[in-house]
């Protein structure tokens, strides 16, 4: 058996023509590492003899687990092990065993003994001839796997804190409940409501509470809408409602109901009491919004008006409630910026990338700060996106690498991670300007790590790709942020020539009581070492989780745990230089 097995094994992993080592199984192999551990890591194999139906296993012990049973009760039959399959046995398999199929490769669920399901991956090929032919194969837990997969596919729909849809599908059922109120079947409504005053929540009881208020919000307001409504998360403190069918009076007592629901009963957090109450901004559909961009749209400025009312307020949309909302923000928000950046009211704040816990510091992560005409920091949620929306985060990002580099050209022994948007990647002369800057100071780039999050990447893959090139000849790193938010592909990976994996910080966070959390990064881990790629964890908050990271092989940390972000760090007190140090010019 075990020499049967040995020679099955150097089959499988080359191509039968060839005899070269076939990428694809080299890539499965490698691409769920944390298989390995745990019963769910098991593997064994059998030898399949046809004249007698004999099956024989490698690894009674390891078999038994797969299949739920005592040791003793393994199957001994290829058609007594068929009978555990659950559903249909794949075509292939069943041609292979018949032996009309030199080899195959299948993944099916198990129906075990003690009631459970079990995903397995079965592959297998037969050798030998006449009397002595025999199929090995080999079966290969891959439940983590499966259950990863469908995890994934949750959150491709659904809300990862509330459960309730995210707002990509949010939209679709706005969409769909739409095109059947513009067919005359009924009319209905969308409603906006944001949550009061969270980041005093944030402030004054913690992270955990305001996590706390939403879950618990969300709760509520599904509590009070009908089966055929729909609900969803569509950013950090709103929610998304669409009402099926309603008139006027009807939405009218619907806003009410939701209100009260809110701020009937206080929420109890770990830190304390709170009480909640929100605001709604209401979009009667088809009249007011004929697609799910305007509505939405319009829902954001009726709740801005409702915000302007007072907590607990609600109102409706007006077309004055839709001109003069945008333009007030848009007018403001642009004023603002473009004055915080000629007034040198920018500045960059400095988070440690350590490799060690006791490391000092030579690496740190440059976040964008602005300070508001009264000193008071205006926090990067505000004016990021309405930088983005108005066509000025080209000016905050050329900004910020100048800050980076000035610091750099006084500090020698600093390396800086910066930010870029994808505004600014996609725009060839905002692109060329930003690589120019970089040209101009080709010295310091190789200590610069230029980042980009994983799923602006995968949204303009091309125009990344173009960028990267440039930016890694002039002798910067690249890094991607966020890594596993997104579903970067092995060809992109590869082809962005990528220096740097940060891992999402929501499978950081809480990692060292998380299994799953574990096994995720695990794969990742194993993902960069084949790419040749370093790592980094973010969101690393406590020793247990940064011990087990550097445990698992994590190459850098990041996190409060080694140092929040400072403006005036004490090896730079006066905080990144507005303008680059004199040069002197030979003579």
């Amino acid at each position: 058996m075990a020499e049967n097995a040995r020679a099955f094994l150097n089959v499988q992993k080359r191509d039968r023509s060839t005899g070269k080592v076939d990428p694809s199984q080299v890539a499965e192999e490698h691409a769920y590492p944390s298989e390995g551990a745990g019963e769910h890591g098991l593997q064994t194999m059998f030898e399949f003899n046809p004249t007698a139906d004999d099956l024989k296993w490698s690894d009674e012990s390891a078999a038994a687990h797969i299949l739920g049973v005592d040791a003793s009760q393994i199957a001994g039959s290829g058609k007594e092990f068929a009978s555990s399959i659950d559903g249909d046995v794949d075509p292939a398999r069943s041609e292979a065993f018949a032996g009309r199929r030199e080899s195959y490769a299948c993944e099916y669920r198990l129906k075990r003994a003690d009631g459970a399901g079990h995903w397995v991956e079965e592959r297998g090929g037969w050798i030998g001839s006449g009397g002595n032919r025999r199929l090995i194969s080999v079966i290969r837990s891959i439940e983590n796997r499966k259950r990863r997969e469908e995890e994934l596919s949750y959150l491709a729909v659904s809300d990862e804190l509330t459960g309730l849809l995210n707002r990509v599908h949010l939209r679709k059922s706005l969409d769909e409940c739409i095109a059947k109120f513009n067919a005359g079947e009924a009319t209905g409504a969308y409603i906006l409501a944001g949550i009061d005053d969270v980041g005093a929540v944030n402030a004054d009881f913690g992270f955990d509470a305001a996590d706390k208020l939403i879950v618990e919000v969300a709760g509520r307001l599904k509590s009070i809408i009908g089966p055929d409504d729909h609900i969803g998360r569509v950013a950090g403190t709103k929610f998304g409602i669409v009402i099926a069918d309603c008139d006027k009076e009807q939405l009218r007592q619907t806003c009410v109901r939701l209100l009260n629901v809110v701020r009937e009963s206080v929420i109890e957090t770990k830190g304390g009491a709170v009480a909640a109450s929100i605001c709604l901004g209401a979009v009667e559909l088809p009249e007011q919004a004929d697609n799910s961009n305007a509505a939405m749209t319009r829902a954001e400025a009726a709740l801005d008006a409702a915000k302007r009312i007072g907590k607990s307020s609600w109102s409706t949309f007006t077309d004055k409630t839709d001109v003069v909302s945008m333009r007030r923000r848009n007018s403001h928000m642009s004023d603002v910026i473009l004055t915080a950046l000629n007034e040198r009211r920018i500045r960059l704040a400095f988070q440690p990338i350590v490799s060690d816990l006791d490391e000092t510091p030579k690496k740190f992560e440059c976040l964008i700060r602005m300070s508001g005409e009264d000193g008071q920091n205006i926090p990067a949620p505000e004016f990021i996106p309405a930088a983005e929306r108005l066509g000025l985060v080209h000016l905050l990002d050329r900004r910020v690498l100048e800050l980076a580099t000035n610091t750099l050209a006084i500090c020698p022994d600093i390396h800086l991670n910066v930010n870029i948007s994808m505004e600014t990647v996609k725009d060839f002369v905002w692109a060329e300007g930003y690589i120019a800057l970089l040209r101009a100071n080709q010295e310091l780039a190789k200590r610069i790590t230029v980042e980009l999050t994983e799923t602006q990447v995968i949204d303009a893959i091309d125009a990344s790709i173009e960028f990267v090139s440039e930016i890694k000849r002039l002798g910067c790193s690249f890094g991607i942020d966020d890594f596993g938010a997104g579903y970067t592909s092995f060809r992109n990976l590869k082809a962005m020539d990528i220096d740097i994996l940060k891992i999402d910080g929501s499978f950081v966070t809480g990692v060292s009581s998380s299994r799953e959390n574990q096994l995720f990064v695990r794969t990742l881990l194993d993902l960069a070492r084949n790419f040749g790629m370093k790592t980094v964890a973010e969101w690393v908050d406590n020793e247990a989780d940064a011990m087990l990271l550097k445990g698992l092989g994590v190459d850098f940390l990041q996190g409060y745990l080694l140092g929040k972000p400072e403006t005036n760090p004490g090896w730079l007190p006066e905080g990144a230089p507005n303008d680059p140090p004199q040069r002197l010019e030979r003579i």
